[in-house]
């Protein structure tokens, strides 16, 4: 490449030149050479292009260039990437008898594009047990999802926008928080797999931010839930219930793809967070979800006799507390849930009797934790947490009401109790190992228990 200091300093002279010049007065001989540095000056922007350096009218056309060959060219947005995820190891007990096995949890990549000061593009692309299933006899059993897309429109402190997208229900503290090093089981906290759907993500838009000091408040509508597993306008046949009084909301949510979901009632889900200044340490949160209707269109029982709308609320609250000057740390949280006509869900009304469901379901938990600190003996300054957990649930509560007998067989009543330890080598990573002791009310038991470890990383 030419040097360019030479063109550059023999402008810079004639520059000087013409001002000496321009300080004489107008004359001839300043016109002379006026008229002698403008062709000087065409030749040196000749050399300084051949050189490669180019005028902003270049620089223009060179990006409108680039910008042909996609969008990526022309955007200034920030971007950045993260991720979650977990692969667990172990063995759980069955009816049959202890079962050793793996499985890839979760992988999940956390894109966030930054358009503007104010606009935040999130997404959250998720692939679970181990990808997505080809055909019937593919022997991967997992599913690949968006589970969470929105546009944020940041304002204030007080009052931002997230625009209509998936995004998750603001209810409990796991379902917003659901990353591997936020809790220290292998699995998630029992409330979050059955009474609260986690993770609970809906087609939904929200307001969000901070109502006073360490007062946060979101405020979200939502698609809702379903009682249905089913998707589409008319549940076909003998369908499944989407809420049972074995598996509580497990398969309640509303699907997010191409207009399936069932019914036409949104739901509205109210949180909020906060911490008490005159407690250190302690932190929580309270949630409200509600919807007028969750019976899909057109459902019936067994016997093609229409089923009618049944609303659902629940409630959460939820409690963390680290006690200042000390490793220990205790959670606590608190769920319920009421609907308005039981004798409408489709699990009273399937000929099963066994997983009936009454006017109300409920489950607590509570959590104590130590945490033990090796910095700086140990490289990275790892962090121990042995911990232990009881939660109690109640998916089978009195006021069962429907054509099915009233015979339900208490294996809705749970209890279990959790202990282990997680071990952080960074905050980013964390090693679990822990046992579960699983009860219920049902005769035989639920021969649940199951011996699990993990490695789960988030960043």
């Amino acid at each position: 490449m030419k040097p360019l200091w030479k063109p550059c300093a023999t402008l810079g002279t004639l520059a000087c030149s013409c001002l000496l010049a321009l300080a004489d007065g107008p004359t001839d001989a300043m016109q002379q050479k006026l008229e002698a540095l403008e062709k000087k000056v065409e030749v040196l922007e000749t050399k300084l292009s051949d050189a490669g350096v180019a005028g902003d009218s270049e620089k223009a056309d060179t990006a409108k260039q680039k910008a042909l060959f996609g969008l990526g060219s022309q955007s200034d947005a920030t971007f950045h990437l993260g991720a979650y995820g977990e692969m667990k190891y172990g063995s759980k007990q069955t009816t049959t008898g202890w079962h050793d096995g793996f499985d890839a949890g979760r992988f999940v990549l956390l894109p966030t594009w930054q358009l503007a000061d104010n606009i935040i593009l999130n997404a959250e692309i998720e692939f679970e047990h181990g990808g997505f299933a080809g055909g019937a006899d593919d022997k991967r059993s997992g599913s690949a999802e968006i589970e969470q897309a929105y546009i944020d429109f940041k304002f204030n402190d007080h009052v931002n926008w997230r625009a209509p997208g998936i995004d998750v229900v603001p209810f409990g503290y796991t379902n917003l928080h659901h990353e591997p090093t936020q809790f220290y089981s292998v699995d998630r906290p029992e409330l979050y797999n059955g009474l609260i759907p986690s993770t609970w993500a809906e087609g939904a838009t929200s307001v969000y931010g901070n109502i006073v000091d360490n007062l946060d408040y979101q405020f979200q509508i939502n698609t809702g839930l379903e009682d249905t597993q089913g998707t589409g306008s008319t549940p076909a046949g003998t369908y499944t219930a989407g809420i049972s009084g074995t598996d509580a909301l497990s398969n309640s949510r509303s699907p997010v793809g191409d207009f399936s979901q069932t019914k036409n009632s949104p739901g509205f889900a109210t949180r909020l967070a906060y911490t008490l200044p005159w407690v250190p340490g302690l932190a929580g949160s309270t949630s409200v979800f509600h919807t007028s209707n969750i019976t899909p269109r057109d459902a019936h029982d067994d016997l093609g006799n229409p089923l009618g709308d049944n609303s659902l609320t629940m409630f959460d609250t939820e409690l963390r507390y680290r006690i200042p000057k000390s490793g220990f740390e205790l959670r606590g949280e608190y769920v319920s849930l009421f609907f308005s006509n039981p004798s409408n869900l489709r699990a009273n009304n399937d000929s099963d009797a066994t997983n009936n469901v009454g006017h109300s379901m409920w489950g607590a938990s509570g959590e104590a934790a130590y945490h033990w600190l090796l910095a700086p003996k140990v490289k990275n300054g790892w962090e121990i947490v042995p911990f232990y957990r009881y939660t109690y649930e109640d998916f089978q509560t009195g006021g069962f009401a429907g054509s099915d007998a009233n015979a339900p067989t208490g294996q809705g009543q749970k209890q279990f109790h959790t202990f282990g330890i997680a071990a952080f080598p960074t905050p980013q990573i964390v090693l679990k190992l822990n046992y579960q002791k699983a009860l219920d009310n049902s005769p035989t038991g639920p021969k649940a228990d199951a011996l699990l470890g993990a490695v789960g990383f988030a960043f």
